[in-house]
């Protein structure tokens, strides 16, 4: 068996609904016994038969503090529980079937106890055995999807042994060899039966690891090709402004130098030249200060840089009512952690294309953005009144939102978008953030 301690995906929740399943079934066979015998009736003490074991289950299942402190060994005591209970549980009810008054010392004394001729007791055990084949093969089930084949193949030589056991122990006398063959058949059927099932589930298992694996190693790749490209165009983009910075300021200020040398030169010779000179420098020095003013907001850090996503989102909230002329409600927490640089570019990133979006295409008046952050989820959520659209739908206009929905599952979180004409629309991108 594998020796990490990670649950498969749904392992938890089947087995619950399988337990409880078994615990149903022992219920109901437990009552039916109680009914026909009654407990008045009953020499073996009713408790033998409850199913204990089912229960026991259930309740560690239900109980996380005790998978954290077994860990790796979690399933294989549920399994163990679940299966030795189970074959206990079906021989002793069979037991009381075939002679309800017979006592408990038929576990120890063996056929000498025995009320009813011997043929009975055998073929009630031989029943029980084939009983057990629904019944063990959740447990077997289990096995198959958390561990492999090897595993399974462990669990099915197990199981058959401790059956062997028990029924050759209910039954033990010197014809017990007529008994042993009487069941040798049933157990042949369950191994075979078992070895398939067990083979069929493991290799699914397998298979959907390999490809669990192969995406989550194509979606780091996607996300490191997606954070090197955008990396890349604003290198390209800072670069591109810096020539122009350097282009407009060096070329201002050498032309300026140029005049104030003539201006200087003209000063006491040809005073209203030199103004007219002194007026061309402030027009030079008033034209390069504003494409310098240009190039220098062009080419400042990133809003997430110099603000924080908070209040980069709130600017950018703002931007879009002011342009947009609709009222603006926002509800943006401090965010009590540091966040990873992907999450925080890709919130700010969604944020940016959705409040685009409700510029563009929404007309709405009213704008509500709000971000949260609560059991180790962030979410932002931005709702507009505007004309909407239906989501199935999405077109080449929307492509913006099919990027952010990727963009979601990039970082492993989602991009949920309610929409419908007339009613509105409402983004609600969350994603799991871990505290450092």
């Amino acid at each position: 068996m594998k020796k990490e301690s990670q649950l498969e995906p749904g392992l938890l929740n089947t087995y619950r609904l399988l337990s409880w399943f078994l615990v149903g079934i022992s219920t109901i066979q437990t009552v039916s016994i109680y009914l026909r015998i009654g407990i008045a009736n009953m020499v073996i003490h009713p408790l033998w038969i409850l199913p204990f074991g089912n229960l026991l289950t259930l309740g560690l299942l239900y109980w996380p503090w005790i998978r954290k402190k077994t860990r790796r060994f979690f399933i294989p005591i549920l399994v163990v529980i679940t299966t030795v209970s189970s074959i206990l549980t079906t021989y002793l009810t069979s037991l009381i079937r075939a002679n309800p008054s017979t006592a408990i010392t038929i576990l120890v004394e063996g056929r000498h106890s025995l009320a009813i001729p011997f043929e009975l007791y055998e073929l009630s055990f031989v029943l029980a055995s084939w009983q057990l084949i629904p019944v063990l093969i959740i447990p077997l089930i289990m096995v198959a999807w958390q561990y492999n084949f090897k595993a399974v193949l462990a669990y099915i030589i197990s199981s058959t042994l401790l059956d062997a056991i028990i029924f050759l122990r209910l039954l033990r006398q010197s014809d017990v060899f007529i008994s042993a063959i009487s069941v040798t058949g049933v157990l042949i059927t369950r191994v075979f039966t078992f070895i398939v099932v067990g083979y069929l589930v493991s290799r699914m298992m397998a298979a959907q690891r390999a490809q669990r694996g192969e995406l989550r190693h194509a979606n780091q790749q996607m996300l490191g090709y997606t954070l090197t490209l955008e990396h890349l165009a604003t290198s390209r983009e800072r670069n591109r402004l810096a020539r122009e910075l350097h282009d407009t300021l060096a070329h201002t200020l050498s032309s300026l130098a140029v005049q104030l040398g003539a201006i200087k030169a003209l000063w006491g010779k040809d005073q209203p030249l030199a103004k007219n000179k002194l007026e061309d420098a402030i027009v030079t020095t008033r034209d390069g200060l504003d494409e310098t003013r240009r190039a220098l907001k062009s080419l400042r850090a990133a809003p997430l840089e110099d603000l924080g996503l908070e209040l980069a989102l709130r600017d950018l909230a703002a931007s879009a009512a002011e342009r947009s002329g609709a009222a603006l409600t926002l509800d943006i927490s401090k965010i009590p952690i540091e966040l990873p640089p992907d999450i925080s570019q890709a919130f700010y990133r969604a944020g940016q294309e959705i409040l685009e979006n409700i510029v563009r295409h929404s007309n709405a008046d009213q704008i509500a953005v709000k971000m949260a952050y609560q059991s180790g989820t962030l979410t932002l959520e931005i709702q507009d009144n505007g004309s909407g659209f239906i989501p199935d739908d999405l077109g080449d206009e929307t492509f913006g939102l099919r990027g952010i929905q990727e963009r979601a599952g990039l970082i492993g979180g989602k991009c949920v978008i309610k929409s419908g004409p007339g009613s509105g629309t409402t983004v609600r991108f969350s994603a799991g953030v871990k505290s450092e």
